[in-house]
Order: C-alpha cells, then sequence, then structure tokens
C-alpha cells in the first residue's frame, strides 16, 4: 500500500552528487502514512542531502500534476524505487496520458521556458563559463527535448544528442564534485580539474562541451 518514486534526474538516473533528491511517497489511503513518511525523510536529511518530497495517493498526484507542469515534468520519468509496483505504475502512466493528451497545451509552456532560459542564461557553445544545466543547449534542454519525445510530437531522440546529454552530465558530475556543492557554471577556476578528471585539457574539455551543447541546441530548434 505504500511506494517510494524517483522523480525528475534522479528518475532519468542522472542523479549529480549535490542535487536535490526529488521523491514521492505514494500510498493507498493509509493513516499512518505519516509516520511511514517521517522514518523516511528524517534519516536522509541526517546525511545532509537536500529532498524535494511529497507524499500523495495516486489520484492527488495526477490531480497536482494536471495543474503543474513541473510536478507533470518530473513524474513522466520517475521510476520505482521500493514498494507496490501497482502504485507506481498507476502515476506513471497516469503521468504520461496526461501529458500526451494535452501535450499542444504542455509544450507550449516548455517552450516559453526554454526561450526564457535562452534568453537569461545565453548558449552553452559559445560562452567561456558556461552552465551547463541551464543554458541553451545544456542538460535541461535535454530534459526537455525528451519530454516531447514522449509526448509523441518528435521521434525518439537521435544518438548524438544522447550522447551529448552524456558528456554534459559528467562534466556536471564532476564540477560538483570539486566545488562540493550545488553548482552548475563552468568557471575559468574550474575547468583545469575537470578536464584532469576527465582526461583531458582544459581545450579539450570546452571543445567537447561547445560540440556537445551543439548538438542539443540543434535538436531543441528543430523541435521549438
Amino acid at each position: 500500500g505504500v511506494a517510494l518514486l524517483a522523480g525528475g534526474g534522479y528518475g532519468r538516473g542522472q542523479l549529480c552528487p549535490h542535487s536535490d533528491l526529488d521523491l514521492v511517497l505514494l500510498h493507498a489511503g493509509r493513516r499512518d502514512v505519516g509516520s511511514v513518511a517521517e522514518r523516511i525523510w528524517y534519516p536522509i536529511w541526517d546525511e545532509g542531502f537536500s529532498l524535494d518530497h511529497s507524499v500523495r495517493t495516486v489520484k492527488e498526484a495526477l490531480d497536482v500534476a494536471g495543474r503543474d507542469i513541473k510536478v507533470l515534468l518530473g513524474l513522466l520519468d520517475a521510476r520505482l524505487i521500493e514498494g507496490d509496483e501497482m502504485l507506481a505504475r498507476s502515476t506513471v502512466d497516469g503521468a504520461r496520458r496526461l501529458w500526451a493528451k494535452r501535450s499542444a497545451q504542455w509544450l507550449a509552456l516548455v517552450a516559453a521556458e526554454v526561450a526564457d532560459r535562452r534568453h537569461r542564461f545565453g548558449e552553452v557553445a559559445f560562452l567561456l563559463e558556461p552552465d551547463i544545466k541551464e543554458g541553451y543547449g545544456g542538460l535541461r534542454d535535454a530534459a526537455a527535448l525528451r519530454a516531447a519525445s514522449l509526448a509523441g510530437v518528435v521521434a525518439p531522440l537521435e544518438d548524438a544528442v544522447a550522447e551529448a546529454t552524456e558528456l554534459l552530465l559528467s562534466v556536471r558530475v564532476e564540477l560538483h564534485r570539486r566545488v562540493a556543492r550545488a553548482s552548475d557554471r563552468l568557471t575559468l577556476e574550474q575547468q583545469d580539474g575537470v578536464a584532469a578528471a576527465l582526461g583531458t585539457d582544459a581545450d579539450g574539455l570546452m571543445a567537447a562541451v561547445a560540440s556537445s551543447a551543439r548538438s542539443i541546441a540543434w535538436a531543441s530548434d528543430e523541435v521549438w
């Protein structure tokens, strides 16, 4: 009667060392769910992890997802960590049906967010100190492309986009490790260290980052 879901980047298996843990505790109307949740959340907090958490029935989760695109996007790639498989499947399948049914409405919102990030953060491929996550051609745009493919309005992502995403994710992981906090801007100060961890030099790193970001940006230009 309970299930613990990982959502967002955690659900996709793209968690970085200092990313928030996006968790949903699903239940089938259990009255003691509050105490169940406390036994899960508090040990995580005690270990020093940031936690984006919620406790919901399947109906509550889908009702919120139907009103909040951030919640809906987080559920599209959710995966079961432990517990009742039926609750998890009902939630993820329901979220994907919501996404497909109103894809035009949702995708217009995603497109607006993509354009806003491009304006605020610039294009990863052309910056000396790019934001690997939020910049245009970054990891947030790769996730947006995946959401578009799940809506069925574009073909599954090309291998080039998948490879580009993996490269940028590796860079973000090493950046988090070096600065020991959630940081997504690849500053000049950190480029040598990140490059060394990935077996290259700063010039090679930034060339690979630019190439990867261009692959994601070109795909984004086609979709949005």
